[in-house]
Order: structure tokens, then C-alpha cells, then sequence
């Protein structure tokens, strides 16, 4: 692989990454909890995204090439996924404006920030991030497109993992980091119930309408 290849390879890792999709309002929603949970579930989707170039370098991820059932199975499994992450995340948008209804009720809007919910365990934004990258066949289906045109040939798969897989792992990465500390950068005004339920309320409907949509996809594909 010469340089100017790389580049044109790093070129389509920025691209995938700044394309914004599920693991990038995951990663927001949990840096709105805390920096440390949005950087979790920042790894974890980084952790899965590595999986998938493993997965299409050793040529398993070609069976949702080969099998539009095996493709729709887990597009429907995603999708009802996310649904019950964007449920959740309307929830909480409901609570903060709550909170934000109590404190304007009171007089106290100059009283000290509501202290940031924790999750349910420390890894939860981590295995959040895996589960929502490992049920989108569209990242295997993206390795798998693109692999076979920045191999070498005399290169084998230990090649796409390491380099090719690596290098999209940590571009990846790198944007979602960036999120989770913006997000903690503006956490003075973040800290306005009222300003962090909109934003949880966005995130919430846009993980539905994801959901719905690879839900209704798995589904008719399915039935035809």
C-alpha cells in the first residue's frame, strides 16, 4: 500500500466517521450523563466496529451479502434495539423537564445544577455502544466493500484487521471523543435541565425513527 493509498483510505475513514449515525448519538446521549460514560460508549462502539473488520476480513460478514434473511434478522434485532433506547431516552428527556418545571416553580433558577443521573453500572454505556454497532450490518457491509479495494494482494487478513480496520477504529474514535468532550466542555450550560431534556428529546426520536425504520426493513424483508 503506498501513502497517497492510505491517505485515500484515511479520507473514507473521516468520512464514515463525521456520518452521523447511531454509535454518534449513543455517545452523546451518555456524555450527557458524564464525560467518563460517553467516553465508554465511545469505546465500545469502537470495540465493535473492530469486531466488524475482523469479521468482513475473514469473510464471515459476506453472508449478509450471500443471505438477506442473516441481513434482516439482525437489522430487525437492531432496530428494536434502538427502539428501547430511544423509549428510554424520551424518559429521561420527560424527567429533566420535570426537574426544570419544579425548579422555575420554586424560584430557584439560580439554585445549583441537579447533580447528573448515574447508570445502572459503570459499563453500561460500554455495552450499550457494542450492542448498538454489533446489530447494524451496515458496518460489516461497509468493511466488506471496502477491504478488497485497499488490500494488497499480497497482503492477507491480519492486514485488513490491523491497518485497514485499525486505522477506521481510531478515526472513529478520535470524532466521538471529540463529541463526549465538547459536550463536557459546554456542561455549564448543559447543566440547565431544560437545555439537556431537548437535547435527550432529539436524540431519543431520531434513535426511534432509526429503529422504526430497521425494524420495518427487517420486517418486509422478511415477508417477501
Amino acid at each position: 500500500m503506498t501513502l497517497s493509498t492510505y491517505f485515500a483510505f484515511l479520507g473514507v475513514a473521516v468520512i464514515l466517521a463525521v456520518t452521523p449515525g447511531p454509535d454518534t448519538l449513543l455517545s452523546l446521549r451518555y456524555a450527557l450523563v458524564s464525560r467518563r460514560a460517553g467516553a465508554l460508549a465511545a469505546a465500545g462502539s469502537s470495540v465493535a466496529m473492530f469486531v466488524w473488520a475482523a469479521l468482513a476480513a475473514l469473510g464471515l460478514a459476506a453472508l449478509f451479502e450471500a443471505s438477506d434473511i442473516a441481513y434482516y434478522v439482525v437489522s430487525l434485532l437492531g432496530g428494536c434495539y434502538l427502539l428501547v433506547l430511544g423509549a428510554r431516552t424520551c424518559l429521561t428527556a420527560r424527567g429533566r423537564f420535570r426537574n426544570a418545571a419544579v425548579i422555575t416553580a420554586a424560584g430557584l433558577q439560580r439554585a445549583t445544577p441537579a447533580k447528573k443521573r448515574t447508570t445502572t453500572t459503570p459499563l453500561t454505556p460500554f455495552f450499550a455502544g457494542i450492542a448498538t454497532c454489533m446489530t447494524n450490518p451496515k458496518v460489516g457491509l461497509f468493511f466488506l466493500a471496502l477491504f478488497p479495494q485497499f488490500t494488497p494482494t499480497a497482503m492477507g487478513p491480519v492486514f485488513a484487521i490491523a491497518v485497514l480496520g485499525g486505522t477506521v477504529v481510531v478515526t472513529v474514535y478520535a470524532y466521538l471523543i471529540g463529541i463526549v468532550m465538547m459536550v463536557d466542555a459546554a456542561n455549564r450550560w448543559l447543566s440547565n435541565p431544560r437545555v439537556t431534556g431537548w437535547i435527550e428529546l432529539v436524540s431519543g426520536l431520531t434513535l426511534l425513527g432509526l429503529g422504526i425504520y430497521m425494524v420495518i426493513a427487517g420486517t418486509v424483508g422478511l415477508a417477501l
